[in-house]
């Protein structure tokens, strides 16, 4: 399956979106009914901007964190006391 480059202008069918997301159909459904994303009514079809998803995609999109480097830890007394009885 090939994604095609959507214009701004384009509006899409619910299952195009849902490819694109790759999210089942009724997600896109669901996400339209709550706002998330915009609707355009095309007589009794629905049909969503890609300008809508674009932003929906830049809204929900989360940068990775890198975790702190921790600092190698001596060991506990326990552990001191293993060492010392194997070495």
């Amino acid at each position: 399956m090939t994604l095609v480059a959507h214009d701004d202008e384009d509006l899409l069918t619910v299952q195009q979106v849902a490819t694109w997301l790759k999210v089942e159909p009724q997600y896109v459904y669901r996400l339209a009914s709550s706002g998330a994303l915009l609707r355009v009514y095309v007589g009794r079809y629905v049909r969503i901007p890609a300008a809508s998803v674009r932003a929906y995609i830049k809204a929900n999109t989360v940068e990775a964190v890198p975790l702190p480097v921790r600092s190698a830890r001596r060991p506990g007394a326990r552990a001191r006391r293993r060492l010392r009885r194997a070495g």
